[in-house]
């Protein structure tokens, strides 16, 4: 039995050698296997990498003359917006950048931020229209160093305002979502810096869409400067932005690290039984008269025995 089990096992190798090396097994047909390639067929991601996953900022005197233009066109209802949200515009020195956003061709993106320093930092966005079509509006982020309601980046103003700018795009339901989501972060950051020459935000490292229920799309992504963290943004079936998290990862700026398995060392403790013994009574406190409280007893001390004696000494 034992050398009849040791051929078959023989002759199997040798023909799964054959079949390796593309030789044909006796009374078999041996053909390769297709490979086969997992892809998610979804009509909300149609558009997703269609645009670039960036978004430049340059300063204000970088920006090309009909920008220029349009914003001085505007500065009377920034003004008058940024006064309606005590933001002190016309107060000290302002520093402004263009977002160039791929996402919203229609509209002229725009950041102000005033540093007095020791955290006296004050911050806006707006949005101005290229076309005929929307209004000026004003993003408050930060009013000398604090919020207004909630942080900007999950405030349900910010994500309101930005709703608003995102319908004068005429968005659907479909879209490119991360670059949505990267306008979003540069115009509600609140660890912004604004840059002294042209800066490109873009992912430091690998983005995440996650398709939810009732048709919600969700974009998890890490940005480094000029707005350092992690952004996740959730969109509703209709493509409006839903809901928001942000973890900020400090000044510096945050990479990914690799994943890492941990190795166990040293001796596991032993799984033996439990030990065994007699569980202390569970019954009732004992109960007893108290010790009177009176004062102390009065009377003559005991004599002590004199040196010498001892008190088992027979008289």
């Amino acid at each position: 039995m034992l050398a009849a089990t040791v051929m078959l096992a023989a002759y199997m190798t040798g023909t799964l050698a054959r079949a390796q090396q593309s030789e044909s097994i006796p009374g078999t047909t041996v053909s390769p296997l297709k490979p086969v390639q997992e892809t998610v067929s979804d009509p909300r991601l149609d558009l997703v990498g269609k645009l670039p996953k960036q978004v430049a900022v340059r300063p204000a005197n970088a920006m090309g003359q009909e920008d220029k233009d349009l914003a001085a066109s505007a500065a009377g209802a920034i003004r008058q917006k940024a006064e309606f949200n005590d933001l002190g515009f016309g107060e000290g020195d302002w520093q402004e950048s263009q977002l160039d956003c791929p996402a919203f061709p229609q509209h002229l993106l725009l950041r102000f931020t005033r540093n007095r320093g020791a955290g006296d930092v004050t911050m806006f966005a707006a949005s101005i229209p290229r076309v005929k079509e929307g209004r000026v509006r004003v993003i408050p982020i930060l009013r000398r160093g604090y919020s207004l309601i909630s942080p900007a980046p999950v405030n349900k103003l910010t994500i309101a305002a930005f709703n608003q700018i995102r319908a004068e795009e005429h968005m659907g339901e479909k879209a490119d979502w991360l670059a949505v989501s990267l306008c979003y972060a540069t115009l509600s950051s609140t660890r912004w810096n604004e840059p002294q020459g042209d800066v490109t935000l873009k992912p430091l490292g690998s983005d995440t869409i996650q398709l939810g229920e009732k048709g919600a799309v969700s974009i998890a992504v890490e940005l480094g400067a000029p707005a350092p963290g992690r952004w996740v943004t959730t969109y509703d079936r209709y493509g409006q932005l839903e809901k928001t998290e942000y973890t900020p990862f400090g000044n510096e700026i945050w990479r990914p690290l690799p994943a890492v398995a941990t190795e166990l060392k040293g001796k596991p403790l032993p799984t033996g039984p439990e030990p065994q013994g007699k569980p202390l009574p569970s019954g009732p406190a004992p109960t007893g008269k108290p010790l009177p409280s009176g004062p102390p007893p009065s009377g003559q001390p005991v004599p002590s025995n004199p040196p010498g004696d001892s008190p088992n000494k027979p008289q």
